[in-house]
């Protein structure tokens, strides 16, 4: 092996969208800055390591959050305070420990980054306990609220999105040295998309170029009232055209696409060319998820926020709707009030919202990541 080359490994869960993303966007940046020098494995470690029940924890997270979030908010709660994290960890520690030693066995790396809060505090033990000098990175994919088990002091890095994130990492025990502000990773796709002109990429998708078009995104799930959302929007009188996004649920999409509608609906299964949908749409009605917060900002693409995950997600909706980039509607009703508002002829607010978004964007932040891991490969120390 050429002695300039570095193992990084970076580890996830598709536990909703925005972990995955998040290593694949940090991914492609240490690949075009660093090319064959970087070996890089992603591994889904909870699906292919972690001992049953854990191993289905990302099949059975979309149950896990239905009932707007309750089920779930309440373990976030309950958990969410670092001497129950450690004593929680304490206790699976048993279950998970030959998992873990056979991960590292599987996949030596020089780094390890965790994309996932699940991960950080077993991950240490077991390379403390096994004596392995592989230096472990934490990157944070929350934006605004996170919770405890993210923060493990004794980490090498930890990498936060905002400085939300840092005076949380900084409450929950991590010394101030090992934090560092990077942005919440999003993939280049997103940021070359941009840069293109809108009304080609309509062309591109078989759009109408001069209708406006409003993006209604369930996350990969295609959870929410997706249904109702799209059919109150429809029958408002909108001057629009609707692009639903179903993700992987396929009794929505065939439903939805079994409807006649008032107004043009195109009606879309899991996409690969999430970057074009967005460039596409003069307005986001989305759940609040920090990985498409994020892409929608680097778009410059305003937001209705339709709904929020109790615990991590709810933050999100304060920081956009108090930066001026979203509105905040958690039930269809106000969805389709704020379209038609945003919407009407003469209205300025959407221009405006979408340069704030514009400001809120981090588009360099996979970058720094990227060269964050690759300094912590090489032994150095960076700020």
């Amino acid at each position: 092996m050429d002695p300039r080359t570095r193992r990084l490994l970076l580890l996830f869960s598709d536990t909703g969208g925005g972990h995955r993303s998040s290593a694949y966007a940090v991914a492609q940046a240490l690949q075009d800055l660093y090319g064959e020098q970087a070996q890089i494995e992603l591994v889904d470690a909870l699906a292919d390591y972690a001992p049953w029940p854990l191993d289905h924890l990302g099949n059975i997270y979309p149950y896990m959050v239905r009932l707007r979030g309750w089920p779930w908010a309440a373990g976030y709660r309950l958990l969410d305070e670092p001497r129950r994290v450690a004593l929680l960890v304490r206790g699976c520690w048993p279950l998970v420990r030959a998992a873990l030693l056979r991960l590292l066995r599987d996949h030596p790396a020089d780094v390890i980054v965790c994309c996932h809060p699940l991960f950080n505090h077993p991950i240490l033990r077991t390379l403390t306990e096994a004596e392995v000098k592989t230096s472990l990175i934490t990157l944070v994919t929350d934006l605004i609220g996170a919770h405890s088990f993210w923060f493990v002091p004794g980490v090498t890095r930890c990498l936060v999105p905002t400085e939300d994130i840092r005076w949380r990492a900084l409450a929950c025990g991590l010394s101030a040295g090992c934090i560092l502000v990077t942005g919440l990773p999003v993939s280049p796709r997103f940021i070359m998309a941009a840069q293109e002109d809108p009304l080609a990429v309509r062309r591109r998708l078989r759009l109408e170029p001069d209708l406006p078009v409003v993006l209604l995104l369930g996350g990969a799930e295609g959870m929410g009232p997706l249904d109702r959302l799209c059919r109150m929007v429809a029958d408002s009188g909108v001057q629009a055209q609707l692009v639903v996004v179903a993700g992987r649920n396929e009794r929505l999409q065939a439903g939805l696409a079994a409807k006649t509608w008032p107004l043009p609906v195109r009606v879309e299964g899991f996409v690969h060319n999430m970057h074009e949908w967005m460039r596409a749409a003069d307005l986001l009605v989305t759940k609040a998820g920090p990985s498409t917060v994020s892409e929608a900002l680097v778009m410059g693409l305003p937001v209705v926020l339709s709904g929020a995950l109790p615990g991590q997600e709810r933050p999100n909706v304060d920081y956009i709707v108090q930066a001026g980039a979203g509105v905040w509607a958690p039930t269809p009703g106000q969805v389709t009030t704020a379209v038609c508002e945003l919407l009407a002829p003469g209205t300025l607010r959407l221009a405006q919202m979408a340069t704030r978004a514009r400001a809120l964007a981090q588009p360099d932040a996979a970058r720094r990541v990227a060269e964050v891991v690759w300094a912590t490969a090489n032994g150095e120390l960076t700020r």
